[in-house]
């Protein structure tokens, strides 16, 4: 690719309702995630099956559980000028999206991009195990979700 700046592709939107398939809202999603930052490279928004979440979550984190958002930051390796490096992968469960979001009476698309911000968080090194770090967290994600506008409702 060679440009500077953030790429972000979405794949697996089959995985989702018609109505959530809304790839340029995923992308600006992460894009508000990582705004403030100076980082560079490829993310990559995966939603996946229940199976595969759960495949995922064992094989890297060790845990035997559905799991609605996973996400990894790539190693940081030399390229030459003209590559562009990647920085991450967010991977979401539209099984656990389409359950969330009746639990919380919102839509599918809502739910699906509160766990793609959330996921962005946590490549930019937000933890949300401490019950203030969880708080700035979720802010921070509602404040991602606001500036999309009323498509993300």
């Amino acid at each position: 690719m060679g440009r500077r700046g953030l790429t972000v592709r979405v794949a697996g939107l089959s995985r989702l309702p018609p109505s959530a398939r809304r790839p340029r809202l995923f992308e600006a999603a992460v894009r508000r995630a990582f705004a403030r930052t100076q980082a560079q490279g490829e993310v990559s928004v995966v939603f996946q099956t229940r199976q595969q979440m759960r495949r995922l979550n064992l094989e890297f984190l060790g845990h035997d559980w559905d799991t609605d958002v996973l996400a990894f930051r790539h190693e940081m390796i030399a390229a030459a000028p003209t590559t562009e490096q990647g920085f991450g992968d967010i991977y979401v469960s539209g099984f656990l999206a389409r359950i969330q979001a009746a639990g919380q009476g919102h839509s599918v698309l809502r739910e699906a991009l509160i766990l793609a911000a959330h996921g962005a968080l946590h490549l930019l090194g937000h933890d949300d195990a401490a019950p203030r770090a969880q708080a700035r967290m979720f802010r921070l994600q509602d404040e991602i979700l606001a500036g999309l506008g009323k498509a993300a409702r």
